[in-house]
């Protein structure tokens, strides 16, 4: 074994026993993560359970406002009753972030992507957005790179 190998034992076997669960969910996550990622459907579900809880608090703390079915995850809902929140997931084995809005009682979600071009040479962004119908819109936008990027 060998000597860092020792030190994490070491730091394992030091750990109370209240952060056991936590140190094996990080530490599984280590030996696998891909096994482990965010999907776009895992983050949507949790982005709902969190904006029920949210906006069920915003109702209680107000006496009005939505008390609704959508939701979101890390997010905010503010005085008017807008809720926006995010959540960084995987979608086809790349990065995306999922974002939830409620704008004036509309809810609709994006979910956007960042990639480098396969010259190097530009930065593309895309967004697409869903709205309560089903029906989507993507947004693109290409940027140059400050640099040409380099994969390693």
């Amino acid at each position: 074994m060998n000597e860092l190998r020792g030190q994490l034992h070491k730091l394992v076997d030091e750990l109370p026993d209240h952060t056991l669960d936590h140190a094996r969910t990080a530490l599984d996550y280590c030996v696998n993560p891909e096994q482990h990622r965010m999907t776009i459907e895992n983050a949507k579900q949790r982005a709902t359970e969190n904006a029920k809880r949210n906006l069920r608090e915003h109702a209680e703390r107000t006496g009005h406002g939505f008390i609704s079915g959508i939701g979101s995850g890390g997010g905010h809902t503010f005085a008017d009753g807008t809720h926006h929140s995010t959540m960084t997931a995987f979608e086809d084995g790349r990065e995306a972030t999922y974002h939830l809005y409620m704008f004036r009682g509309t809810i609709f979600e994006i979910i956007e992507t960042i990639e480098i071009s396969q010259d190097g040479q530009r930065l593309i962004r895309r967004e697409r957005i869903k709205g309560i119908d089903g029906i989507e819109q993507i947004l693109t936008a290409e940027l140059p790179v400050s640099a040409p990027f380099q994969a390693s």
